[in-house]
């Protein structure tokens, strides 16, 4: 049996932290999106994945992300990772959107750069299951990636910080509350 690190991919894809401190995913570094909706019923939703118990730091929330492939720039990684990781989002606002980055605290030159995007809104038309729907509908994309997700789910914001939280997303979550804050006005 593979164990749960071997899973996530052969080593030659971390790079190793000089520091002896941990292995990060992604020799060029990582990237993810958080997209984010406005509801039908004027709440701010974030989109957001259960990783399966097969990862680091499984059975937490987060966003899709992962490792930049080679020749990629850090949105591109963001965008592709999504597209890989989840079906049904919406046309995206790419234009104009904020970042954030997170440098590994010990120096050794990777880092984790997220991208906060908004999803465009359902339009008054839409519905699922002759119900209206008030966010888009989303599901874990089928795929080589799909081991890697238990389920995907628009969170309002409210009730992220009561969902047991992948530690770097955690730490990052109120300066990204704050950007979709902002670009929410």
């Amino acid at each position: 049996m593979t164990s749960t690190k071997e899973r996530a991919g052969a080593s030659r894809m971390y790079r190793e932290c000089p520091a002896g401190h941990t292995r990060h995913w992604g020799p060029d570094g990582a990237a993810g999106a958080l997209c984010w909706t406005r509801g039908r019923d004027g709440k701010l939703y974030v989109l957001l994945a259960k990783r399966s118990a097969h990862v680091q730091q499984g059975n937490t929330w987060a966003f899709p992300g992962g490792a930049i492939d080679q020749g990629e720039s850090l949105i591109q990684a963001a965008i592709r990772e999504l597209t890989e990781e989840v079906t049904g989002v919406p046309r995206l606002r790419i234009r104009g959107c904020a970042s954030l980055s997170a440098p590994c605290p010990h120096g050794c030159g990777w880092a984790y750069t997220t991208f906060v995007v908004e999803a465009e809104p359902l339009a008054e038309s839409d519905s699922y299951y002759g119900r209206t729907a008030n966010v888009p509908r989303v599901a874990v994309a089928a795929g080589h990636s799909a081991w890697e997700t238990d389920c995907v789910a628009w969170v309002p914001v409210g009730y992220v910080e009561s969902l047991e939280l992948h530690p770097a997303f955690a730490q990052a979550w109120p300066a990204l509350r704050e950007i979709i804050g902002e670009a929410a006005r």
